[in-house]
């Protein structure tokens, strides 16, 4: 695996573990898409910011207490792109620390000093997996 794109996503599950979404825009180019089994939309970094907080405590409130990469990766698309598909754990507090366990495919581009995000795609969708744990 590139170390640029193993150090962004060695980071970024550091803050998506803590919560921490604003943290998180740091790896996304200014414009990109985010895309799952309900659709996909295309926002701007300051979009994404904006739902920032709602996100992080949409997790809180269902009991968020980890996440974790359990596997990574790589696949190079061209010298400046990659796939990277990631197997996600979370924990939450009401489901006795049973992982629900997902998966995401990021898009990443390797031009500036520092890749960024600019795709990515949730494999299951979330509300139901939610559901399913009785979190929802």
């Amino acid at each position: 695996m590139n170390e640029d794109v193993k150090k962004l996503f060695n980071e970024y599950e550091k803050l998506f573990d803590a919560l921490d979404v604003a943290g998180q825009a740091r790896f996304f180019a200014d414009s990109f898409i985010s895309a799952g089994p309900r659709g996909a939309i295309a926002q701007s970094k300051d979009e994404f910011l904006k739902m920032a907080e709602q996100a992080a405590a949409f997790y809180k409130s269902v009991g968020q207490t980890s996440a974790k990469i359990l596997s990574i990766e790589e696949t190079p698309i061209s010298n400046e792109y990659s796939l990277v598909r990631a197997h996600w754990a979370a924990t939450f507090q009401n489901t006795e620390m049973k992982l629900m366990e997902f998966d995401v495919s990021y898009v990443v581009q390797r031009m500036g000093e520092e890749p960024q995000i600019i795709l990515f795609i949730t494999h299951q969708d979330e509300q139901q997996a939610m559901k399913e744990l009785g979190l929802l």
